[in-house]
Formats: structure tokens, sequence, C-alpha cells
């Protein structure tokens, strides 16, 4: 799910801001895309296809050589947790304005599935 195709061409753009040890998202959208990059910090994005079942873990750091853009598609569940000791922040793009209705609550960190792919 890693984004390398396209040139950014994004009409929403937020900084997300997760404390230690803290979760956000915990949801997935029916229709909205969205990248993400670290700015600060350590991070494991959760992710799991709705459709599939198919689970993922990724770890950024922005102590990393390596700085990746995730790409997030469609009914693909995420939820980022702060894996460090400092503020991780994060920029999220997607080419859609925020909607509400779009945002289905699911609690991926929950799952048992991660128990198994730690």
């Amino acid at each position: 799910m890693k984004y390398e195709d396209e040139p950014f061409n994004f009409i929403h753009t937020y900084l997300v801001s997760v404390n230690p040890g803290k979760v956000r998202a915990n949801h997935y959208h029916k229709k909205k895309e969205e990248w993400i990059a670290i700015t600060a910090g350590k991070i494991a994005l959760l992710l799991k296809d709705m459709r599939s079942g198919e689970v993922d873990k990724i770890i950024m750091d922005t102590n990393s050589e390596k700085q990746e853009i995730i790409y997030i598609p469609p009914f693909v569940a995420h939820a980022v947790q702060n894996i460090s000791n400092t503020e991780a922040n994060l920029i999220v793009f997607s080419k859609n304005s925020e909607d509400k209705e779009d945002t289905i609550p699911h609690e991926v960190l929950n799952d048992p599935i991660w128990t198994s792919i730690d």
C-alpha cells in the first residue's frame, strides 16, 4: 500500500498529532483515499482490509533512513499508535474533502489478529 505512482493532486491536507502510547483513527472509509507521511516520532500503522481480511503493520519512524508515504485505499481500516516517548506527527493527504458519513468506526487495534503478528 505504498504510494509511488501518481503526482500529488490533493484538496485536503491536515496534521495529526499523537501523544506517546495513544491511538488515533480506528476507522475506515467507503470512498475516501488517504496518503500518510510521518514528520515526527515513531508510530505503528495498523491496517486491515475489510473485504479480504488481509492485515499489515507498518512501522514509520523519522529516524529511519527511508521515509515513505503510505497509501490507504477505501475499505482499509487503519489505526495509528504512537510507539515512542515523544509526540508523533503525521501529515495526511486526501483527494476528498472531509465527509463524516464516510468514516466508519472500527477498532483495528483491539482486533485479535494483532497478537499474532507482533
